[in-house]
This record gives C-alpha cells, structure tokens and sequence, in this order.
C-alpha cells in the first residue's frame, strides 16, 4: 500500500514538473522585465518568490485542465480552434485554483 501510495505521488510530481517548469521560466521572464523597467524609478513591483509559486499554481491547475475528457471534440478541427478553447479552459482552471490557493492562504 505505502509503495504504490509513493509511486503515484512519484508519478504525479513528474507530471507537474514539465509545465511547471515552463511557466517558472516565463513568469520570472515577466517579473525581471518588470523590475528592469522600473529600476531607474526605485520602485520594487513583485519579487521572484511571487513568479515561483504562481508558476507552480499554474504548472499544477493544467494537468487536471488537460486530462479532462471534453477537450477531444476539438482536436481534429483547425489549429486554431484547439488552441482558443483549450487556452479558455486552461485560464478558467487557473482562475479556480488561484482563488482555492488565496482563500487557503486567507484563512
């Protein structure tokens, strides 16, 4: 019981860590453009650690987002058509998850 307990978990991390890590890249890309282009004014706007847990957030709300069984229809259509449902999807998973991890954190 315990070794397939740690194998899912196992399994569950290695899932997380690919998009995870992308938007751990993109997100601090945006915090240090950020503080570049303030940085003549003094003003701190955001600091990494905010870039890091978002990214992780964000890399943890897509894997459940993606393996939900209504994001088939689109994939024989267009290019595009994938592309704009799955991004709403993906914004609308996001925006659950950051609520659910504020209220945690308001608590």
């Amino acid at each position: 019981m315990l070794r397939r307990v740690g194998a899912w978990i196992l399994y569950e991390l290695r899932g997380a860590l690919r998009p995870t890590k992308f938007f751990f890249v993109g997100f601090n890309f945006i915090v240090l453009t950020t503080n570049l282009l303030v940085a003549d004014y003094a003003v701190a706007v955001s600091n990494f650690m905010l870039g890091t847990v978002a990214a992780l957030v964000v890399g943890k709300a897509v894997i459940p987002a993606n393996a939900m069984p209504f994001l088939k229809p689109f994939d024989r259509a267009p290019l595009i058509q994938p592309i704009l449902f799955k991004t709403a999807i993906y914004w609308i998973a996001t925006f659950i998850a950051g609520g659910a991890l504020r209220a945690f954190l308001d608590r």
